[in-house]
């Protein structure tokens, strides 16, 4: 969600409409996470007294996160502001997160998308979830937006062809112990390639082994500048998630021009065809994976084909489904 938010600020909207960010949310530590809240209570605050029509567009994911923009809705509606609630959440995590929470919690998110004057979702599978949970009506789908890289960029080649996985194995929903699933096999059919593992956390004890090889790399979690070579590199991207809203990471391999495999989950499906964008498999089968994978790694043709209508689907996404109608919805609400 941090990433999406850093990409639709230094868009061409961000920029037209001098679109402004106030963290919630920061640091490992109790104490500086409320401390980074507390200010971001007051600087809504003090955004919001300076005049004219304003409009907070509230971005959450659930957990912790729905309680904190829960507050951040009512504050920001009792100070006269118009608010934009827009979930990010994949469908399996708002359900498992519905089934765990009471019914006061219940109580304050229901309060918080009623209070909302829009509520979005980046899937539409997403909106249906949040309007059957939290009794949320007419619901829009607004997607993430891609980020810009610059098409003339040359992409370095030569070498063994390497297999991108940027979710890491802190979250089961990103499917890394599927893609664990399918990488002995997919090594042991294609043993020119090479598998860079990317993330939050740690590998577990069952991928040591297959570190040990030259096949399998462990980068663990990207800087800016190291995730920009990883994708300028990478053959195929692979995305083997159980559960998504829309994630960034396939977004910035769209806009990188890179083949993809990803699972049909979440907003997947909605900005990518499969066969003529991604090749899309089922969740949770390391056989489609493999299958899927070893496809693309066989064809070089396929895969740029693949890699240059992704990356012309990011563009179309960016300007039909999200610029346009957020900027539409922003000058509605400030009228």
């Amino acid at each position: 969600m941090a990433a999406a938010l850093r990409d639709l600020l230094a868009s061409p909207l961000g920029a037209r409409l001098g679109l402004e960010s106030i963290s919630t949310y920061r640091g490992a530590a109790p104490v500086q996470r409320l401390g980074t809240f507390v200010l971001a209570l007051v600087r809504l605050l003090v955004w919001s007294l300076r005049g004219g029509r304003r409009v907070a567009h509230v971005h959450s994911a659930v957990r912790g996160s729905l309680y904190r923009k829960a507050v951040i809705v009512g504050l920001a509606k009792a100070l006269g502001c118009r608010v934009v609630l827009h979930v990010h959440a994949g469908v399996g995590d708002i359900a498992a997160f519905d089934t765990r929470v009471g019914p006061l919690s219940r109580a304050l998110f229901r309060g918080a998308f009623a209070t909302a004057d829009r509520v979005l979702s980046v899937s539409t599978a997403g909106a249906r979830e949040i309007e059957a949970r939290f009794g949320a009506t007419n619901v829009l789908v607004v997607p993430n937006a891609a980020p810009f890289v610059d098409a003339r960029r040359p992409t370095p080649r030569g070498g063994a062809m390497s297999v991108l996985y940027m979710g890491g194995f802190l979250d089961p929903a990103k499917g890394g112990r599927v893609l664990l699933e399918a990488l002995r096999p997919l090594v042991e059919r294609c043993p020119p390639a090479r598998v860079v593992l990317a993330g939050p956390g740690e590998p577990p004890a069952e991928a040591h082994e297959l570190l040990r090889s030259s096949a399998v790399t462990w980068a663990g979690w990207l800087d800016p500048d190291a995730k920009e070579r990883l994708f300028s590199t990478a053959e195929v991207f692979v995305l083997p998630s159980l559960s998504e809203g829309l994630p960034v990471a396939l977004l910035e391999a769209m806009a990188y021009a890179r083949a993809i495999v990803a699972t049909a989950v979440g907003g997947v499906p909605e900005v990518l065809d499969d066969g003529t964008d991604a090749l899309l498999v089922p969740p949770g089968d390391p056989n489609s994976l493999v299958e899927a994978i070893v496809t693309l790694l066989e064809d070089r043709d396929r895969r740029r084909e693949l890699g240059v209508a992704a990356r012309e689907r990011a563009r179309r996404l960016n300007d039909g489904d999200v610029f346009a109608p957020l900027e539409a919805l922003y000058k509605e609400l400030a009228r």
